[in-house]
């Protein structure tokens, strides 16, 4: 009888290891999920000691669409559009987007009530993945439908069934790519650049730019510009905005027949060069910088005044780099309206 209740012991010692170790699994699981501090609950935040410098990947998707990111060093990439980088303000708004979702009231806690209030992920919920730097899934955002009689959505984590109702509406969560992109190309602000010459064959022209506003070089004595014209090429060619993206080798076929060149006033020289085709116009761009004396040499005794040039001098050779960095392994699509604009005979800028 004693071995019998040893061996009953022994039973029941395992199946209490057991239960530990499954607990202990659905622990890990839940922590291997989510590395937040807390669970979710009415009047907190949904994702509860949310850190957005743990998030390496993030993939955003509904029942039609989806688009990745993946974190490379500080910025992140679209992996789903040839890894082209996305805007870091755009990046830092999703992820503050997450780090403010904040519930107010519980909903339900039955999964059969989630298609009613559209946070199931295979209907018409909006879902955010969040990765960490292994590319294991910390948590899952889902967004439903707005909330009757509140201001907000309907919210849940996706491994849990538990709904709640958001303190605010959500904004819709988008999936073009182009909206988490840096499209513009410049700054459009005149008073940072100095001058835009434009060439296309056989003809060319120079804008001088000065307080907001444009002069056509090499004027003619006793002629006038069109004043409203070169207003029109300099909004065109400071305001250049990206249509669509595409790697270079994807197009080689293109012939690039008109250029700008857009001198700022840190000495940096932005080139655009354009190709229409089909009717859809092609961009590819790149920067140039060169110092007044050649190479920047910087000495021990120099006063602090020139050591500030200098140094002005290294950040936009820096810019530079940085910019053809950023773009020169792309072609950029963009509106036609921009070329156009640029074609205008340098003869027609001049009234007389």
């Amino acid at each position: 009888m004693e071995a019998a209740v040893i061996k009953d012991r022994h039973l029941i010692l395992l199946g209490a290891a057991a239960v530990i170790l499954s607990v202990l699994t659905v622990v890990l699981a839940a922590t291997d999920r989510w590395k937040g501090d807390g669970t979710p609950g009415a009047g907190k935040y949904l994702l509860q000691g949310f850190n957005p410098e743990k998030v390496h990947g993030i993939q955003i998707l509904s029942s039609r669409h989806a688009i990745q990111f993946k974190r490379f060093g500080g910025s992140f990439a679209i992996t789903t559009r040839y890894g082209y980088p996305a805007s870091n303000e755009k990046m830092n708004e999703l992820l503050g987007l997450l780090t403010e979702i904040q519930s107010v009231e519980k909903v339900t806690s039955q999964k059969q009530n989630h298609a009613s209030l559209g946070v199931t992920v295979d209907g018409d919920a909006t879902v955010i993945r969040i990765y960490d730097e292994a590319d294991r899934k910390m948590a899952g955002v889902v967004i439903g439908n707005r909330s009757e009689g509140s201001p907000g959505n309907y919210i849940r984590l996706e491994d849990d069934d538990t709904v709640y109702v958001s303190a605010k509406v959500i904004p819709p969560i988008r999936f073009a790519y182009t909206d988490y992109i840096q499209k513009n190309l410049f700054s459009g602000n005149r008073n940072e650049y100095t001058r835009l010459a434009v060439s296309m064959n056989p003809d060319h022209y120079a804008i001088d730019i000065r307080n907001g506003g444009g002069v056509l070089n090499g004027l003619p004595r006793g002629a006038r510009q069109d004043d409203r014209q070169i207003d029109d090429i300099l909004t065109a060619s400071l305001n250049l905005q990206i249509r669509n993206v595409f790697k270079k080798e994807d197009l080689r076929d293109l012939r690039f027949d008109t250029k700008f060149s857009l001198t700022a006033r840190d000495r940096t020289i932005y080139h655009v060069e354009f190709a229409e085709k089909g009717g859809r116009c092609y961009a590819k761009v790149g920067a140039e910088y060169s110092t007044p004396d050649g190479e920047i040499i910087v000495y021990r005794d120099e006063s602090r005044d020139s050591l500030k040039v200098k140094e002005s001098l290294l950040l936009a050779r820096d810019r530079a780099l940085a910019f053809n960095k950023a773009h020169e392994k792309w072609l950029y699509e963009v509106d036609p309206l921009y070329r156009k604009v640029l074609l205008t005979s340098s003869s027609k800028l001049i009234r007389k």
